[in-house]
């Protein structure tokens, strides 16, 4: 347990590994998610990459899904970083801090391999790439108060593509950032940030998620995180011949399902009753109460059609198919 996690064991916080909650529960999410006040949310299970030098934006531009180039400072965009077939080895949010300098904001889980498989290609351009999450803690925000919130001693602050809004501390000083911030937005756990995740439609690749999904399958094409004007970039043939020339025999659906006994983990395998080729995967889950259990799963259109799933070993009726926030292609 590191200086942060301790701190916030302090203010009432029960951390499991990378997953930490306030005490609330499933019961209590849709009265939390109502709160006019706002809510905050340490993210223990993000990391993040430094991406800095002279070269920073080219260097990315040719590695990643998102348009390094066209990014602003003080913006962000979701992206991803594929192999030669086009298979997602992560997703993240790119940031553009300053002049020469972009973060990378993604799972803990694969930041070490991330940095190892870009560094093969950084060798050719004036950039360091460095994994600073120990130097810095990530907030998750969302609600007109935090809004209004102005913090001097946050070393970044940037949007995601849904609204909510992150902070980026310095380890020493997010102490006091979170405690100008406790008397104004209610402090919440891991799992209801998810949950928003899921209800904005944002896909994620986890460690055990890698190379089964090509970006739109995510529906990244519907959330800005694919260019498909910028050139050339690793994966970019097969992406751009799934949007001009192919059919997408997956994609991702937000459903729901009865809240079951044993843990539904992103990577199961999903399967039509009777069959034995899975038909999908799921991505993420969250209790959207204490009865059911919403997620992200890559789904065929026929097992998206169908009222029941074999997902792990567990089978279920009655799949509720939920909305997504935008529209696919």
């Amino acid at each position: 347990m590191n200086d942060w996690q301790r701190y916030l064991s302090t203010q009432g916080a029960v951390i499991n590994d990378d997953q930490i909650h306030f005490h609330e529960s499933p019961t209590d999410f849709q009265a939390l998610l109502a709160e006019d006040d706002g809510i905050m949310s340490p993210l223990l299970h993000q990391g993040l990459i430094s991406v800095k030098g002279p070269d920073a934006a080219r260097f990315l531009q040719g590695q990643i899904t998102s348009d390094a180039l066209q990014l602003a400072i003080g913006e962000s965009t979701p992206g991803a970083r594929c192999n030669a077939k086009g298979r997602m080895l992560a997703s993240f949010v790119l940031f553009h801090a300053e002049d020469q300098h972009f973060f990378l904001q993604l799972h803990r889980s694969l930041i070490t391999s991330l940095i190892n498989e870009l560094t093969k290609y950084a060798v050719f351009f004036k950039v360091e790439l460095t994994d600073i999450s120990d130097h810095y803690c990530l907030l998750g925000s969302a609600g007109k108060s935090v809004e209004k919130i102005s913090l001097t001693d946050t070393a970044y602050q940037y949007p995601l593509v849904d609204g909510r809004k992150i902070f980026m501390v310095s380890a020493e000083k997010v102490p006091s950032v979170w405690e100008a911030l406790r008397d104004a937005v209610k402090p919440v756990g891991t799992e209801l940030w998810q949950l928003m995740d899921i209800r904005s439609g944002l896909g994620h690749v986890e460690v055990d998620t890698v190379d089964l999904f090509i970006p739109q399958m995510l529906n990244f094409q519907a959330i800005g995180a694919i260019s498909f004007k910028k050139g050339c970039y690793t994966g970019q043939e097969v992406v751009a011949r799934m949007k001009y020339l192919g059919k997408l025999k997956r994609r991702m659906y937000r459903i729901g399902v009865p809240a079951p006994k044993d843990r539904l983990l992103p990577g199961m395998p999903c399967y039509l009753q009777g069959q034995n080729q899975p038909v999908g995967h799921v991505v993420s889950t969250a209790h959207g109460n204490a009865e059911r259990l919403e997620m992200l799963v890559v789904l065929t259109e026929e097992a998206a059609g169908s009222d029941e799933l074999v997902m792990g070993l567990q089978p279920y009726s009655a799949l509720e198919k939920l909305p997504l926030p935008y529209e696919i292609e």
